[in-house]
């Protein structure tokens, strides 16, 4: 049976694999909270445009009044899981008052199955050790 390919996406030394919701660095598992990951998610969809705050919170919490602190408790943290400001690389950029935006990502259509389910495995085999 022909398997989909998968669509991941790259910047820098990190790798996103939606259909999982794994963030990896140079094939090592990140761990973020759900929403956290939903947002670095929606700003790498966005191919490097701007998204307005108010459009980001939108989509986070369709159904939800949330306080922009919300936002930005989760930036943070994304910024912190990727080393943003690090040796001078800062990945997600905050137009003040406007929105954000994620550089430097790029599409890559299937390919990395193997990689994927290696990260995979590595991951939960971490999530266990934490566990016990």
């Amino acid at each position: 049976m022909a398997q989909a390919a998968k669509h991941l996406y790259e910047f820098g030394p990190f790798r996103i694999d939606p259909s999982e919701g794994l963030l990896l660095r140079d094939e090592q598992p990140i761990p973020l909270a759900p929403k956290a990951f939903e947002a670095l998610l929606l700003l790498v969809e966005s191919s490097g445009h701007l998204i307005e705050k108010g459009v980001l919170m939108q989509k986070l919490w369709p159904d939800s009044f949330v306080e922009e602190a919300n936002l930005s408790k989760y930036i943070f943290t994304l910024r912190q899981a990727l080393s943003d400001g690090e040796d001078g690389q800062k990945y997600i950029k905050t137009v003040p008052k406007r929105g954000l935006s994620l550089r430097g990502v790029g599409a890559e259509a299937g390919g990395g199955e193997r990689r994927a389910s290696a990260c995979r495995n590595a991951f939960r085999a971490k999530a266990r050790k934490r566990k016990l």
